[in-house]
Parts: structure tokens; C-alpha cells; sequence
């Protein structure tokens, strides 16, 4: 009898204590951050996007007039979502919440470098899945996807690690 007591006491102490016996799951450990941005571009009037919308940065703007494909005369912001990059577990931002129309799912290929993530980027509008790429990212170097058109304009996806 005096042996039953003590296996119900240790067990009754694993139930109602596990907590501090349990292990973390090394996989969901975030190494960074993954900042998502939907951008508007367009050559005709702005005001399609309603009032919403945000004013771009200029080094943003700068950097998308580079690009032919990216040029327009002018440019919204219309979305942000930033999201932690777990070591093994993939990982979704929703930049146009509570929209689902555009997903972008990551995850990571391998280990991260010193300030460089090489992750796994797909792509998602309307719940169809349309691009899927390999990207190795870089502080303050926003990777840019041209998206679909939309009202006269074309969304623009920026893709890039948080600042911290």
C-alpha cells in the first residue's frame, strides 16, 4: 500500500507538474524576422486604392524606379504582415489581413549565416499557388515580386528581414 501512495504521489506530480519536466521544440526556435509588404503601383490615379493606403519611403520608391518592370509614376502601401522565421517549421505571412487573397509561405533551407537566410518562398494568390522560389535574403535588400494587376495598377510583393 505504502508503494502505491508513492507511485500516485509521482505521477499526480508528473500530471500537475510536467510543466516545468517538459522540453521546448527546438524546431519552433525563431532565428529572425520576416517582413511581407504589399505595395500598389501605378501610372494613372492613386485614389483607386481608397484612403488606406500608405505613402511609400523614398529609398523604397528609388529602389523599385530601378527596376524597368517596377516603375511607375507612383506608389501605395496597402498591407505589412511580419512574422518569425522558425528553424524547422514553415511559416505564413498575410499581408492584406484578414484577406487570404495574398499568402506568401517560407521556411527555411538551411542553416542561417551570420546576417543571410536561404528560405523556401512560395507565393499564394486566390489560394492557388503561383510562384515558388529559392531565396537567400539579405538585411536591408527587400526581394520584389511583380504581382498581379489590379485596378489600373499592379501590386508589387516585398519580401525582406525585419529590422530589429
Amino acid at each position: 500500500m505504502k508503494n502505491y501512495l508513492q507511485f500516485c504521489t509521482v505521477i499526480l506530480a508528473l500530471f500537475l507538474g510536467g510543466r516545468g519536466f517538459a522540453q521546448e521544440d527546438p524546431g519552433r526556435a525563431a532565428l529572425g524576422e520576416l517582413e511581407v509588404t504589399v505595395y500598389f503601383a501605378t501610372n494613372g490615379d492613386v485614389s483607386v486604392v481608397g484612403p488606406g493606403a500608405g505613402v511609400v519611403p523614398d529609398d523604397i520608391q528609388k529602389r523599385l524606379r530601378c527596376e524597368t518592370k517596377l516603375k511607375f509614376s507612383h506608389y501605395r502601401g496597402m498591407g505589412k504582415d511580419t512574422q518569425p522565421i522558425f528553424r524547422s517549421y514553415e511559416n505564413w505571412a498575410q499581408p492584406l489581413k484578414p484577406s487570404d487573397e495574398i499568402l506568401v509561405r517560407f521556411e527555411t533551407r538551411t542553416q542561417p549565416e551570420a546576417h543571410s537566410f536561404a528560405l523556401d518562398l512560395e507565393l499564394w494568390l486566390a489560394r492557388k499557388k503561383v510562384l515558388k522560389t529559392d531565396a537567400l535574403l539579405l538585411p536591408d535588400r527587400p526581394l520584389f515580386i511583380l504581382g498581379p494587376k489590379w485596378r489600373g495598377g499592379q501590386l508589387i510583393v516585398a519580401v525582406e528581414l525585419a529590422s530589429k
